[in-house]
This record gives C-alpha cells, structure tokens and sequence, in this order.
C-alpha cells in the first residue's frame, strides 16, 4: 500500500475508535494530502518533484495544521465529530511512525520558532562551531546560548530560517577582559525532501561578533 492510503486507512480506523462512526475514504485522503501541505489529494498525488515515496529520506516532517482546518471546512459532508487540524495532524503522525514511514523528527507549524529553538539546544554546535574564530579572540568560556528573534520563510524547495541572538560566557578573571558576549546571525536551510512539508537536516550559515558594548558603558567609564 502506498504511504498516502496507509495513513487514510489509520485515520479512518482512529475516527471510528473515537466515535463508532464512519469517515468517507475520499474525506480521510484529502485530510492526508493538506497534512502535507496540498490543496487536494489530486495534488499530492501528481507532485513527482517531491514525491511522498521519498518521505523516508526526510529528517524533519512539519505537518500543514492550518491547511488541515482548511480543507476540513472546505469538504462537503464531513461529519461533525471530526476533531481539528491538530489532532487530525497527531493521528496522521502516529500512522508514519507505527508503519515505518518516517522516523526522524516531527516539528509543529505553529510553534516552529520553539522546536527550531529546541533542535539548536539539543546540539549548539551548529552555531558555535562557525563562531569559534570570535570566540577565539576572547578570554571567555561560552555556555549559553539564546535565540532571541526568528523569522521563518518557506520557498518552493526549501524551508529559510533567520535566526538572531547571542553566546554568552564567563570571563577568565585570571586574564584580560576581551568581551563575553557574541551577537550573531545564523540562516538554518532545510532542503525539501518529501511532499511540501518533509525536509533534509537542517544546514546553518552563521557569522557573528564580539560584543563591544561593555567597552563604552559609561557605568565602566
């Protein structure tokens, strides 16, 4: 069976669990295709650029929510009961994951900032390995990162994040004072993989530096 009807079986077997009731197949495959980010199951179905064959090769999957509540109020006779986009999105994930589909990491589109934050915490690296030539003109030890601003922008190949914000550290006090604050900006590219919303790792392009600021605190004048 094809990914698309695996996951239109398990969502119609999740509603009739829920409610004793029946979701029509051609109801349960259009929620599948705004899942992933198509207009109509049609769509999905004619896309041979990024087919959703390919959705094993992803590593991050970030489900269409709002495109589910459209096409939800959108469809003719869809029973009442039908919960919204974001469980629908819930259920749809579980059916990838039970059959093997996908296995990498599942982002929520309307918290993207939040798990975009969460994925650079749980590696730093990613940013501060391209800092480490600032970082290197400091005697300074950095532990803390934070992500203070994020703009999101989704292209027909590619999902663009530009991030702003700072690696603080703790100065050496044994040595001179050279700064201990970096303010950088990182552009994470997610290269699309699957469908409209599976997505290669991530990859950053981030430059930064020193912040100069402390030097002309009048309070250090």
């Amino acid at each position: 069976m094809s990914t698309q009807k695996d996951c239109a079986d398990y969502l119609r077997a999740a509603y009739r669990n829920m409610t004793g009731e029946k979701l029509r197949s051609s109801h349960a495959h259009e929620l599948v295709a705004a899942y992933f980010g198509y207009g109509t199951a049609a769509a999905l179905q004619a896309d041979v650029t990024f087919p959703l064959s390919s959705l094993e090769e992803a590593e991050i999957l970030i489900p269409d929510i709002d495109g589910i509540n459209r096409r939800r109020a959108e469809l003719s006779n869809i029973p009442v009961e039908l919960p919204d986009g974001r469980a629908i999105a819930k259920i749809i994930s579980a059916s990838l994951e039970a059959a093997g589909h996908f296995r990498g990491e599942i982002w929520d589109s309307t918290y993207l900032s939040d798990d975009i934050n969460d994925y650079i915490q749980r590696d730093p690296m990613v940013i501060e390995n391209e800092l480490a030539g600032e970082i290197a003109t400091t005697n300074a030890y950095f532990d803390e990162l934070y992500i203070e601003e994020t703009s999101v922008e989704t292209h027909d190949d590619s999902l663009i994040a530009t991030l702003s914000g700072s690696l603080n550290g703790e100065q050496d006090q044994d040595r001179a004072f050279h700064g201990d604050k970096i303010k950088f900006t990182s552009i994470m590219t997610m290269r699309r993989a699957a469908s409209r919303v599976g997505y290669f790792e991530p990859e950053f392009e981030t430059g930064g530096r020193v912040d100069d600021s402390m030097y002309y605190d009048p309070e250090w004048a």
